[in-house]
C-alpha cells in the first residue's frame, strides 16, 4: 500500500534492486555486454550498407542493450547521492562505471559509423518510412561525426575518462560532503553540512545569516587550493580533448548537444549582462525594504517580511499538487506518483549530495527526485522544479524511445521552471494578506533573477576561465579574480562583496559536473516567460500544446520544437521580450514601495 509520510521521506530504490550488493547489478551488466558483443559481432563495419528495415532492427537492439546499461547506472548514481561517504555504496559506483564503459565501448561503433555513412546513404534512411522514429537521432549523428574521433581512439577516451574527469568529479562531490560547520543558532551550536549551512543563508536573522556565510566562506577558503587543481585540471582535460576533436571553442561542444548555435547563446547572454541595471535596482529596493543602506553577501537571500515563513514536508507536498493541478490533473497526477511510490528523497543527511536534482534514464523506468527540505518557502519552489523535470520525464517516456527521450539541457529546464512559475501564481491567488503577497512577488523576482542573471554570470565566468586555461594553469587568486569580476557586474554597488566572497566559485557544483550547462537555467526561464503568457492568453486551449511540447521529449531540434507554439529562439528579440518581464516585476515592486 502506498503512503506519502509527513516528514521529508527517503526514496525507495527497490523496484531498481535490493540494496548495492544485489546480484542481479552483475547479472543485468552480464546481460548487457552479451547483447553489446552480439551486435558489435553481427553489424561492425557494416552498418552504411543496410537498408532502412534492418537499421532500424539494429537501432531497436541498441537501445534495448543501452537500457539494461542504464539501469545499475541509474541506482549506483542515486544510491551514491544520497551516501557518499559509504564504501560499498562507492565501491558499487565505480564498478558499474568501469563495466558500463566496457558496453557503451562494444557499442560505439553504432553512432560512429552512422555519421560518416555517405550523403547519398543517409538521405535515403531520412526518406524511409522504417526509419521515422529514428530521423533525429540519424541527423544528430551526422552533426557530430566532422569531430568524431576513429573507434579505438574514442574507447580509448572514454577509458581514461573512469580515473580521469569522472574521478575527479566524485572527488568534488566526496569532498564537499565531508564538509562540517560549526555555527551558532539561537544560542545553540550546531554541527551542520553543507545542505544545512546554505539553508541558514536565507534565515530571517541577520546574525544567524551571518554566521552561516562566514562558516561556508573559511571553509571555501581553506578548499580552494583543492578545488582550483580539480576546476584546473577538469578545464585542461576539456581543451585537450576538444584539440583531438577539432573544436577551436571551448562552448562548440555544448552547443553541438544542445542543437543550439552559438550566436544564439551570445544574443541571449549579451541581453542578460544588458540588463543587469535591472536586478541591480532590484537589490537596492531590497536593501531599502528591509531597512538596510546597502545589501551584503550574506543579505541577498534575505527573506521579506512574512516571506519567511515554514513550509512543512505536508504544505510542500500539497502546494506543488495544487498547483499542478490548476495547471493540468493529468499534469498533477504525475507528480502525485514520485510521492506515493517514494521516489523522493528529501532527508536532508550526511553524506548527502546538496541541491536537488531529477534522475530519468529510461523510458518505463520511474525517475526519481532528490532534494533537501529545510522547511522554507524556497524549498517548496525547489520540490515544484524538480517535479517539474519529472513530469517532464514521464510524459517523455510515455511517448519516445530511449533515443529520443532526453530533451537537450536548455529544452530540459522548460518543464522544471514552469513548475516554479505554476506553483508562484498559485499561491499568489490563495494569499489575502498584503504583505505576504508583496514578499511572494519579491521571490518570484529573485528566482527569475537566479535563474537568469546569475546563471549568464556563471557562464560568462566559465567562459573566462576557460580562456584563461588555454594559457596555461590558472591559479587560485586568478580563478578567485574572475569570478569577483563577474560578480561585480552583476551586483555592481547594490551589494556590498568583501574578500571573503572571492572563492564562491568553488561551491557551484554544475562548473565541475559539466561543461556550460548553467546557461540553459536562463534559456529555460527566458522561455518559459513566453510559454506563460501563451498560457495567460490561451487558456486551456494552451494546455495540449505545453504536454505535446513535454511529450516530445528530444525527438526534433529545440528550434523546431518551439516553432510549433510560434515560438523563436533565433530572433535576438525574443529574450529581450523575457527579460521585460523581469522589469515590469521589479517596476511593479519598487512603485509599491
Amino acid at each position: 500500500m502506498s503512503t506519502t509520510p509527513a516528514s521529508p521521506p527517503r526514496w525507495n530504490l527497490s523496484d531498481l534492486y535490493a540494496s548495492v550488493t544485489d546480484p542481479a547489478l552483475d547479472a543485468d551488466l552480464d546481460t548487457a555486454l552479451r547483447l553489446a558483443s552480439a551486435l558489435a559481432g553481427a553489424y561492425r563495419d557494416r552498418v552504411a550498407s543496410l537498408d532502412g528495415t534492418t537499421l532500424a532492427a539494429l537501432l531497436r537492439d541498441y537501445e534495448a542493450a543501452l537500457a539494461v546499461t542504464y539501469r545499475p547506472q541509474m541506482f549506483a548514481n542515486l544510491a551514491l547521492s544520497t551516501d557518499a561517504l559509504d564504501e560499498p555504496t562507492r565501491a558499487l559506483h565505480s564498478k558499474v562505471g568501469e563495466r558500463a564503459n566496457g558496453v557503451f565501448n562494444q557499442l560505439r561503433f553504432v553512432d560512429l559509423e552512422l555519421g560518416r555513412a555517405s550523403t547519398e546513404v543517409c538521405d535515403g534512411w531520412l526518406a524511409d518510412p522504417a526509419l521515422s522514429n529514428y530521423r533525429h537521432h540519424l541527423a544528430r549523428a551526422r552533426d557530430a561525426a566532422p569531430h568524431a574521433l576513429p573507434g579505438p581512439v574514442e574507447e580509448a577516451l572514454s577509458t581514461k575518462d573512469l580515473t580521469g574527469r569522472r574521478a575527479w568529479t566524485q572527488l568534488y562531490d566526496e569532498h564537499l560532503a565531508a564538509w562540517r560547520f560549526q555555527v551558532e543558532v539561537n544560542g545553540e551550536a550546531r554541527t551542520l553540512t553543507l545542505a544545512d549551512a546554505r539553508s541558514l543563508r536565507e534565515d530571517p536573522d541577520r546574525e544567524v545569516r551571518r554566521r552561516a556565510t562566514v562558516a561556508l566562506q573559511g571553509q571555501l577558503a581553506q578548499s580552494a587550493p583543492t578545488l582550483g587543481f580539480i576546476i584546473n585540471t577538469l578545464y585542461q582535460d576539456h581543451r585537450l580533448e576538444n584539440g583531438m576533436r577539432g573544436h577551436l571553442d571551448p562552448v562548440a561542444p555544448t552547443m553541438i548537444d544542445d542543437e543550439l548555435s552559438r550566436p544564439v547563446l551570445d544574443a541571449l547572454m549579451t541581453a542578460v549582462e544588458a540588463h543587469y541595471p535591472v536586478a541591480q535596482r532590484y537589490f537596492r529596493w531590497k536593501a531599502a525594504s528591509l531597512g538596510l543602506p546597502v545589501l551584503e553577501g550574506h543579505d541577498v537571500l534575505a527573506p521579506q517580511a512574512h516571506g519567511d515563513r515554514e513550509a512543512s514536508w505536508e504544505t510542500a507536498r500539497s502546494e506543488v499538487l495544487r498547483a499542478f493541478e490548476d495547471l493540468d490533473p493529468g499534469v498533477a497526477e504525475l507528480a502525485r506518483r514520485f510521492f506515493t511510490e517514494g521516489r523522493i528523497d528529501a532527508e536532508p543527511r550526511q553524506g548527502k549530495r546538496d541541491g536537488a536534482f531529477c534522475a530519468g534514464m529510461i523510458p518505463g523506468v520511474a525517475p526519481r527526485v532528490l532534494v533537501n527540505h529545510h522547511g522554507r518557502i524556497r524549498d517548496v519552489f525547489t520540490l515544484a522544479h524538480e517535479l517539474g523535470h519529472g513530469v517532464h520525464f514521464a510524459l517523455a517516456g510515455q511517448k519516445q524511445s530511449l533515443l529520443n527521450y532526453w530533451p537537450t539541457s536548455p529544452m530540459a529546464e522548460t518543464a522544471s521552471v514552469f513548475g516554479e512559475l505554476v506553483l508562484g501564481r498559485n499561491l499568489l491567488a490563495h494569499e489575502s494578506d498584503p504583505a505576504a503577497r508583496n514578499a511572494m512577488r519579491a521571490a518570484r523576482v529573485e528566482d527569475a533573477l537566479g535563474t537568469i542573471h546569475r546563471q549568464v554570470a556563471f557562464t560568462r565566468y566559465e567562459l573566462r576561465v576557460h580562456e584563461a586555461r588555454a594559457e596555461g594553469v590558472v591559479p587560485v587568486e586568478d580563478i578567485s579574480a574572475i569570478w569577483t569580476a563577474e560578480m561585480d557586474r552583476l551586483y555592481g554597488d547594490a551589494v556590498l562583496r568583501t574578500e571573503r566572497d572571492r572563492f564562491g566559485w568553488g561551491a557551484i557544483p554544475h562548473l565541475v559536473h559539466y561543461r556550460f550547462y548553467c546557461y540553459s537555467y536562463a534559456f529555460g526561464q527566458l522561455l518559459v516567460f513566453a510559454l506563460y503568457d501563451l498560457w495567460e492568453r490561451e487558456g486551456a486551449a494552451f494546455v495540449p500544446k505545453y504536454i505535446r511540447l513535454l511529450e516530445s521529449g528530444g525527438r526534433d531540434r529545440p528550434e523546431a520544437l518551439l516553432s510549433e507554439l510560434g515560438l523563436d529562439v533565433r530572433d535576438p528579440a525574443f529574450w529581450s521580450r523575457g527579460l521585460a518581464v523581469v522589469t515590469r516585476m521589479v517596476d511593479e515592486l519598487v512603485a509599491g514601495g
